[in-house]
C-alpha cells in the first residue's frame, strides 16, 4: 500500500510515528491504517470520505469544509496571502506574512472572487489547457504517424535500391555471361577449322607415304613420276602449313576493370547514413480558431499572378500567366526583380531553399527550374526545362521527382526527365490546385461547380476524403498546413475555405463579403516565415500576406 512518506497526523498529535496510507478528505488529517479504521468507526466521523494516499490526490470534487493550518493543526484556514499564494491562519498572517502586502480573510475572498462568473473564467482557462494538451497528443501522434510513414519510406527506398541493385548485377552478369559463351564458342570454331585443315594436310601426305612404302624397284620411270608428284604434293602442303602456322596464336583471357564494385563492398554504409532532424515544433498557434488578420501586401501591376511560393524569412516568388514571368518579392523592400519563363506558367514548387519548379503549359509543355541567388544583389535564373508530353496544372516536388496535376484527368508521378513513373487516374477535367503533405496527395477539381480529394501516395491512389461545398466554385489552389488541415480557394466564389485534416469543413476564413481585396484568388500557402505562420494568397496583381491570430 502506497504511503508517500507522509506519517499519519493522529499519531504525530499523540507524539508517536507512523506511515500515512490514506486521507480524510472532510477533516483533512492523513491517516495510518490503524487511525483510518478507527477513523470509519467513530460515530463523529463515520460519515466521512477516507481515501488512499493515491486517490486523494485525484479527487474531483471541492470538500464541504475548511482545511486546517500545516504550521498549527489545531487551528482552522483563516486567511489568504496573495504575496504567497498560501492560505493560513491568523496566527501565521501576523507571524510569517506580517510584511506581505496583500492579506485577505478567507470570507472576503470567497465574496470577491468566488462567484459563479469567476468560477466559470478558471473553469475556461482550465478546459483551454486541458485541450492544449490534447492538443500536443495529437500533434505528437501525428508526428509519430509521420515519422512511423519516413521510416516505412526509407525502409522501401532501400528495399526498393537493393532489388534495383540485385535486378542491375543480375542483368549484367547475364549479359556478361552470353558475351563469354559467344566468345568461347568463336574461338573454339576457329581453333576446329585448324584442326580439321591439319587433319586434311595429314590425309594427303599420308596417301603419298603409303604410295613410297609400297613402290618397288621394277619400274623407275613409274617410281620417278611418283616421286616428283609426292615432292609437289609436299611443297604444297608445307606452304599450306606455313601459312596455317602463321595463323597460330596462343589465346589468353583476362578480366580487366573487375575491381568497379570493390568501394561498394568496402564501402560501411553503402546505403547512406540516417540523420534525424530534430526542430521545435510551433504549438502555439491554433490554426482552427486563430484569426487571419492581414500582414503585408505586395503588389505587381498589370500582372495576374496564378501561385505563390515563399523563400525563407522575407522573401516570396509569384509566377504571372499573362507575362510569362516570375517575380522575386521581400517584405521589405517590395518588388525586386523578375526572370522571363520559357512559356505560360500556371503553379510552382519549391525543391530545395533556393530553388522552385514551374509547371509551363504552353507553347511547350514542361517543368522550369529557376534558381534564386544572393550576392550583392539578388537574381533569378533559368536553371533547366524538362520536357513534357502532356499540358501540366499543378506540381508538388517528392523526393527528387515530381507529382504533377493535368487535363487529361491523370495524376503522375514523373522523374527529373520529365519520364512518368507511374500515373493514378481520377475524375476527368480539369485538376487545378495540387499539394503534398505526408504521404498524402491534397488535389483540386472543377466538377459540379468544385471538389476538393485527398488520395494517399500509392502507387492506387487510395482515396481518403472527397470535400465539396455550396461555398466553393474554381477551387483553383491548394495548401496544408503544418497540422495537415486544407485551405482551399475559390476563384470564383472569392473566398478561401477551411478543412480539418480528416477533410472536414471547418470554417470560411476569408472571403470578399469581409474584405473587398479578396477578388479572383488563386495562389495559396501556409508556410513559417520568421518565427511565425503565415497565408499567403495571390489576388489578381496582389500577394497578401496573413498572420494567424489566436489572440
Amino acid at each position: 500500500m502506497a504511503t508517500n512518506g507522509k506519517s499519519c497526523d493522529i499519531c504525530s498529535r499523540m507524539n508517536s510515528v507512523e506511515l500515512a496510507t490514506s486521507r480524510c478528505i472532510d477533516c483533512f488529517d492523513d491517516l495510518c491504517e490503524k487511525c483510518a479504521n478507527s477513523h470509519r468507526a467513530n460515530r463523529l466521523s463515520m460519515e466521512h470520505r477516507v481515501m488512499s494516499l493515491d486517490d486523494s490526490q485525484a479527487v474531483d470534487f471541492v470538500p464541504d469544509t475548511v482545511g486546517f493550518c500545516e504550521k498549527h493543526a489545531d487551528r482552522k484556514l483563516e486567511v489568504y496571502c496573495f504575496d504567497d499564494e498560501l492560505a493560513c491562519c491568523l496566527m501565521c498572517a501576523t507571524t510569517d506574512h506580517r510584511k506581505c502586502k496583500m492579506v485577505e480573510s478567507l470570507e472576503e475572498c470567497a465574496e470577491k472572487q468566488a462567484s459563479e462568473d469567476d468560477k466559470k473564467k478558471l473553469e475556461e482557462m482550465l478546459e483551454e489547457f486541458n485541450q492544449e494538451c490534447e492538443d500536443g497528443k495529437s500533434s505528437l501522434s501525428k508526428n509519430k504517424e509521420g515519422f512511423g510513414a519516413q521510416v516505412d519510406d526509407i525502409r522501401s527506398r532501400i528495399q526498393s535500391m537493393k532489388e534495383s541493385v540485385v535486378r542491375f548485377l543480375n542483368d549484367k552478369e547475364a549479359e556478361f555471361m552470353e558475351q563469354l559463351v559467344s566468345l568461347q564458342n568463336e574461338k573454339n570454331d576457329k581453333y576446329a577449322a585448324k584442326v580439321d585443315s591439319l587433319s586434311e594436310f595429314q590425309e594427303k601426305v599420308g596417301v603419298d607415304i603409303k604410295k613410297m612404302k609400297n613402290c618397288t624397284d621394277k619400274n623407275k620411270v613409274a617410281l620417278f613420276l611418283e616421286m616428283k608428284k609426292a615432292e609437289k604434293n609436299h611443297r604444297g602442303l608445307v606452304k599450306n602449313l606455313q601459312s596455317l602456322q602463321n595463323d597460330y596464336k596462343k589465346i589468353s583471357l583476362k578480366l580487366e576493370d573487375a575491381n568497379f564494385l570493390t568501394p561498394i563492398l568496402l564501402e560501411e554504409k553503402p546505403y547512406g547514413k540516417l540523420v534525424v532532424e530534430e526542430t521545435i515544433e510551433e504549438c502555439t498557434t491554433n490554426f482552427l480558431s486563430s484569426e487571419l488578420v492581414q500582414f503585408h501586401v505586395l503588389a505587381k501591376s498589370g500582372c495576374r499572378m496564378t501561385d505563390v511560393e515563399a523563400i525563407g524569412d522575407d522573401h516570396v516568388l509569384a509566377v504571372c500567366d499573362n507575362h510569362n514571368k516570375i517575380y522575386l518579392f521581400s517584405i521589405t523592400q517590395g518588388f525586386i526583380t523578375a526572370c522571363s519563363l520559357a512559356g505560360k506558367p500556371w503553379a510552382m514548387t519549391q525543391i530545395d531553399p533556393m530553388s522552385v519548379a514551374i509547371t509551363i503549359r504552353a507553347p511547350q509543355p514542361g517543368i522550369e527550374i529557376v534558381d534564386l541567388r544572393r550576392d550583392k544583389s539578388c537574381t533569378l535564373t533559368s536553371n533547366e526545362i524538362i520536357k513534357l508530353s502532356f499540358k501540366p496544372n499543378g506540381i508538388a516536388f517528392d523526393r527528387g521527382g515530381f507529382i504533377v496535376s493535368s487535363t487529361d484527368g491523370l495524376l503522375r508521378h514523373v522523374d527529373e526527365s520529365g519520364s512518368a513513373l507511374h500515373t493514378v487516374s481520377v475524375t476527368k477535367g480539369y485538376v487545378y490546385g495540387l499539394c503534398f503533405h505526408s504521404r498524402r496527395i491534397i488535389y483540386s477539381h472543377h466538377v459540379d461547380k468544385g471538389k476538393v480529394y485527398a488520395l494517399f501516395d500509392d502507387k492506387l491512389g487510395t482515396q481518403e476524403f472527397t470535400f465539396e461545398h455550396e461555398d466553393l466554385s474554381y477551387p483553383l489552389g491548394v495548401t496544408c498546413d503544418s497540422r495537415g488541415n486544407v485551405y482551399v480557394v475559390g476563384c470564383s466564389t472569392n473566398n478561401v475555405l477551411q478543412l480539418n485534416s480528416e477533410g472536414t469543413f471547418v470554417r470560411q476564413v476569408l472571403s470578399r463579403d469581409k474584405d473587398d481585396a479578396i477578388s479572383n484568388p488563386m495562389g495559396i500557402r501556409v508556410t513559417t516565415m520568421g518565427s511565425s505562420p503565415k497565408l499567403l494568397l495571390t489576388c489578381q496583381n496582389e500577394i497578401r500576406i496573413y498572420d494567424f491570430d489566436s489572440q
